[in-house]
């Protein structure tokens, strides 16, 4: 009787795991889960994470290797959305518009830079080289700013071309510090860490700040966890449990088409990206025909790379921390995962 038991309680075990088994791989999800592992195999990558939710509700996580959602890692450019979220904050209380110059808020950019727009600033549009300073541990922010005005004119027109780099986010972040009198680090995490809830994400360092100069653009560290609780922000249109961050005129002109009129092919970050269109801060993966945003996305050059679906109201984060390959292959390979998830839940 009792091997008899045994047996029994042996096989019905079986038939559990059986079945686990047979729902993973009839999971929407379970190619994009795959291709991760393949992908942290082949890239020599110490882990991933995937995660995609619906408004409060988590949809699908998956996580490989050393990387949970908890782990603190670079996030690159997924920076830049963060940054356009805390200068936002200021537009929403009129302090400051985004067509106003910026000459009126910093000193020194006068003659042919008189005319850039805090707009141009977020959008790649100031026709200003990249600077030389930015995240420079030994300068701080500003002095970095002082210096790009005080420095050469635009190579274009401000507005005219489109030019994918920092040097716009170095001067918005010196921007934030003047209008809220404190340093870019405090006005972020007064304006959107504390109240959305991200408790381990900076942009000056994750244990303690170690610089005055931190990059707007790029320098920021975060997790899954934190990232994922600013895009449920932004998918409910600005607010989260209960407090308005932003109003949902900002989050709509972040996500609206910043560059229209351009022709952004020759940029070296849209031929990565293969994204011809920009808004504040954000690549716009799909756009429907009339131009209203479907998926928009923050995505960063070590593969970071986070993304909202207008269309079906979902929202979804591909993480690994690829520091050996290259832009050039961590964007697409984190694209092409980020498109298989919100297919997939779509």
């Amino acid at each position: 009787m009792r091997r008899l038991a045994a047996l029994t309680a042996a096989a019905l075990l079986a038939l559990v795991v059986a079945g686990t088994t047979t729902a993973q791989a009839s999971s929407p999800f379970a190619a994009a889960d795959a291709t991760l592992r393949t992908r942290v195999a082949d890239d020599g990558l110490s882990g991933g994470v995937l995660l995609v939710a619906r408004g409060d509700e988590l949809v699908h996580r998956d996580a490989v290797g050393r990387m949970g959602e908890r782990t603190v890692i670079p996030i690159a450019s997924a920076s830049k959305w963060l940054t356009s979220a805390t200068l936002m904050t200021f537009v929403d209380e009129g302090r400051v518009r985004l067509d106003d110059p910026v000459s009126d808020y910093l000193p020194g950019f006068d003659g042919a830079k008189a005319g850039i727009t805090v707009r141009e600033l977020l959008s790649h549009r100031t026709g200003l080289p990249a600077a030389a300073c930015e995240g420079d541990p030994s300068s701080t922010l500003a002095r970095c700013v002082r210096s790009i005005a005080d420095g050469g004119d635009p190579a274009a027109p401000p507005g005219t071309e489109f030019h994918y780099s920092g040097v716009g986010f170095v001067i918005a972040g010196r921007l934030i510090e003047r209008l809220s009198g404190t340093s870019f680090e405090d006005a972020f995490e007064a304006r959107i860490a504390r109240p959305v809830g991200m408790t381990h994400t900076r942009f000056d360092g994750t244990t303690r700040p170690h610089t005055r100069n931190p990059a707007p653009a790029a320098s920021a560290r975060s997790s899954v966890r934190d990232y994922a609780r600013f895009l449920r922000m932004l998918a409910h249109d600005g607010a989260v449990d209960g407090r308005v961050v932003l109003q949902p005129t900002s989050v709509a002109e972040i996500e609206r088409d910043q560059v229209a009129g351009l022709d952004t092919s020759d940029d070296a970050a849209v031929r990565i990206t293969g994204i011809p269109t920009y808004g504040l801060g954000v690549w716009r993966d799909v756009v429907g025909p009339d131009d209203a945003i479907q998926v928009v996305s923050g995505s960063g050059a070590l593969g970071f790379y986070p993304w909202i679906d207008r269309v079906h109201g979902t929202y979804g984060i591909v993480a690994v921390d690829d520091e050996r390959n290259g832009a050039e292959h961590a964007v697409p390979a984190s694209q092409r995962l980020a498109r298989m998830l919100w297919e997939a839940a779509a």
